[in-house]
């Protein structure tokens, strides 16, 4: 039989410290142009996963130690591994808390992670870069188009000075 596990960072929630619920999604990062006459031109960003907030317990002779070691990853503030349900996303711990409820075996627990990157949605920064380019050769055009209005042609005859 499978056992559930959900590992976060270097620390394994494992048999009764895995929590019941674990949360999936996000939105769809977007820029709404409302236009006259009740149009609208929607830009999408891509995708805003929402936090990974749980909650669970831990039972166990070093249950205290367990919760003491997750608020150092907290304190840290790096960007660690999160696996579970056979997915791996790249988080920072935003928030942990905890409550000893009895001293040292029982320790109820609640985490928020932020979603630093989540490698199936691939590399976003190749489109960055390839707007950029595009920006860069849009403003060359324009800027050769304001300085040479006729791109090198013979100016017609009758034609005003610019």
């Amino acid at each position: 039989m499978a056992t559930d596990v959900l590992i976060l960072g270097g620390f394994a929630f494992e048999d009764f410290s895995v929590p019941n619920e674990m949360p999936g999604g996000g939105n769809q990062a977007m820029v709404v142009h409302k236009l006259p006459g009740g149009s609208r031109v929607i830009d999408t960003l891509g995708p805003d996963d929402a936090p990974v907030a749980f909650t669970g317990q831990m039972f166990a002779d070093n249950a205290f130690d367990q919760a003491l070691a997750l608020d150092a990853m907290r304190v840290a503030g790096e960007v660690i591994p999160l696996i579970w349900g056979g997915q791996t996303k790249q988080v920072v711990i935003e928030k942990f808390t905890f409550k000893v409820k009895r001293l040292p075996n029982w320790v109820t627990y609640d985490i928020s992670c932020v979603v630093a990157q989540d490698p199936t949605q691939g590399d976003l920064t190749a489109v960055d870069s390839s707007v950029d380019s595009n920006v860069s050769s849009d403003l060359s055009s324009a800027s050769s188009a304001a300085t040479d209005p006729f791109g090198g042609a013979a100016v017609p005859a009758g034609t005003p000075p610019i």
